[in-house]
């Protein structure tokens, strides 16, 4: 076979194996630290007064389970099997039950007439620490151009932010290392109101978790479907 030739079958199986790998469908997925209890209930009751502002608001349950998010990425479906085992490596270097966390506010992003809430949480060493160790085991299977086919679908019809998905895909190095701020989302409320609520008093409270686990978004960045069922 000739150099020409050679050269030329050499190209077109790698833009063959490109193509595969561009068709691949998207998921945006979040490695996320599971809040034990005490934030949990702290966080239900924020969600219920939430939705007494904001009826048409989410519901903490299953489908939008309290989390601390350390990182999100688009991935490929194709590549979910070895994202999940390297999560697993993480995991065992890690002993989450032993951590203690810090909830020191409130804050929100604003989208049109209403604010997405959260519980913020101190940045501790321990937190950013297990942050790097995540996006280093899942930063190679990040892909770019994820829209609103890559999260679960919404089953209110509230349509998505294009912010999320630019959100999602930014998030390293956007909300990462010295930008990272840890949070549990509480719901969404009306712009007005989150701010008044904010310029109140915060008490202060410890917390601690339950475990790793890694989920598919949903809308507003909720973590909707877990993906390591084996946990």
């Amino acid at each position: 076979m000739s150099l020409t030739r050679s050269l030329f079958l050499a190209a077109v199986i790698s833009l063959m194996a490109t193509a595969g790998r561009s068709e691949d469908r998207l998921i945006a997925i979040d490695v996320l630290l599971q809040p034990d209890g005490v934030m949990l209930e702290r966080a239900a009751d924020w969600n219920a007064r939430m939705r007494e502002q904001s009826p048409e608001g989410f519901e903490l349950d299953d489908e939008h389970a309290p989390h601390i998010t350390l990182v999100q990425r688009f991935v490929a479906e194709s590549d979910l099997g070895s994202l999940l085992a390297a999560v697993e490596q993480v995991r065992s270097k890690f002993n989450p039950a032993a951590m203690h966390m810090t909830a020191t506010g409130l804050y929100h992003i604003p989208s049109g007439k209403i604010g997405l809430a959260g519980i913020v949480v101190e940045p501790s060493d321990e937190l950013k620490s297990l942050q790097g160790a995540v996006i280093d085991a899942v930063n190679r299977f990040a892909r770019p151009g994820g829209g609103a086919s890559a999260f679960m679908p919404d089953t209110t019809g509230t349509p998505f932010d294009p912010q999320l998905f630019k959100y999602v895909e930014t998030f390293v190095p956007n909300q990462t290392g010295d930008k990272f701020n840890p949070h549990v989302t509480i719901g969404i409320a009306p712009l007005g109101w989150l701010e008044d609520v904010e310029k109140q008093s915060f008490s202060t409270f410890t917390f601690g978790a339950e475990g790793i686990a890694v989920y598919q978004l949903g809308n507003f960045g909720t973590a909707s479907k877990r993906l390591d069922s084996n946990r």
